[in-house]
């Protein structure tokens, strides 16, 4: 038996990778980037309206609270209700997308708007807590 015999992994006819076959390879990998980070900014954009939402809960509930104690006065702002800690120090203002929260008082109604996503009043984009009631489809 030889010892020194070197054990070769290549075959006889092989050779290294095409150019072709090179372009193939990266352009699947940028296909299955590009799929990916369309996913992902998805999901932020669905995050950010969910947080929104939440937040709108929260200035609307300590408004109701606000509102329980001080009867005779108008509608509190977002500010206010800061300033008077009925919102915690920390919590943000604005929206996620830099946009002020409005909340409105209208006899017993009370509630929270953001401008969404495209940071216009008034489209179809907006988020109301509580939610306007949607017509039944017949």
């Amino acid at each position: 038996m030889e010892m020194n015999k070197k054990v070769r992994w290549r075959h006889a006819g092989s050779r290294g990778l095409t150019l072709v076959e090179l372009i193939i390879v990266i352009t699947i990998i940028g296909v299955l980037s590009a799929a990916i980070a369309a996913g992902v900014l998805n999901a932020g954009k669905k995050a950010n309206i969910k947080a929104a939402g939440i937040a709108c809960d929260t200035i609307r509930g300590a408004t109701m609270q606000w509102k329980a104690l001080h009867p005779s006065e108008d509608c509190p702002t977002v500010e206010q209700l800061k300033t008077e800690k009925e919102l915690d120090t920390g919590f943000s203002l604005k929206d996620p997308w830099g946009t002020p929260f409005k909340v409105s008082c209208d006899s017993d109604e009370i509630s929270c708007s953001s401008s969404g996503p495209d940071r216009k009043e008034g489209t179809d984009d907006d988020i109301h807590v509580p939610q306007a009631e949607q017509p039944e489809k017949q």
